[in-house]
Order: C-alpha cells, then sequence, then structure tokens
C-alpha cells in the first residue's frame, strides 16, 4: 500500500474526504467538495502537509421509484 498523498496550504483539494495534519496532534480538516483551498495550519502546529484520512461518503443518484 503506498502512501498516502501529501498536500501543502494553500493548494486545491483533490477530493472531498477528511485530511490530517502530519504533526503530533493530528489535527483533522473535512471538506465535503474538491477544489477548495487547504488552509493553513493552526496556531503553534509543526506540521509540513495535510495527508487524506478517509474519503468522504459520496451519495450515489438513485433513480425515482415509479408510483403504483
Amino acid at each position: 500500500m503506498s502512501a498516502p498523498a501529501r498536500h501543502l496550504p494553500r493548494t486545491y483539494t483533490p477530493e472531498a474526504g477528511e485530511y490530517v495534519c502530519d504533526c503530533a496532534a493530528a489535527h483533522t480538516w473535512r471538506i465535503d467538495m474538491a477544489g477548495h483551498l487547504f488552509p493553513e495550519f493552526p496556531p503553534d502546529c509543526g506540521a509540513r502537509a495535510w495527508c487524506s484520512a478517509a474519503p468522504a461518503e459520496v451519495p450515489r443518484h438513485q433513480e425515482p421509484q415509479p408510483l403504483t
């Protein structure tokens, strides 16, 4: 299994999901849509990058059921 991708603050999120910083405190940040900018790290955080923690659950399209 490969290492999770690392993302810098002020770069665009590749996908929705939960991200965790790589410092010992493991601060988390959750986004529901790709294309937003990764935030700066919290004050006193020694992180270098955001890493994917868990993919977001993407709702699937369901066809409407016919009325009977």
